[in-house]
């Protein structure tokens, strides 16, 4: 389950790579999450830095793989 108001980091896969980024859900309705614009972070990061491409993620994807919760 998905909070809205709150910042995940994102997993996912992406032409055979993993890829990582952080963003806000704006809403949620199982099984989509609707993330806020944010800029890539992380050491893992493939996604340019910039507007993040998945604003809707179906959470069901197999491309879908981890949330976690972001601590303030």
């Amino acid at each position: 389950m998905f909070e809205v108001g709150k910042r995940y980091e994102l997993r996912m896969i992406e032409g055979g790579d993993e890829i990582v980024f952080q963003g806000t859900v704006n809403r949620y309705e199982h099984p989509l999450i609707k993330i806020a614009d944010a800029p890539a972070s992380g050491r893992e990061s493939r996604v340019p830095h910039g507007p993040i491409r998945y604003p809707i993620i179906n959470v069901t994807s197999p491309n879908f793989i981890s949330a976690y919760l972001q601590e303030d």
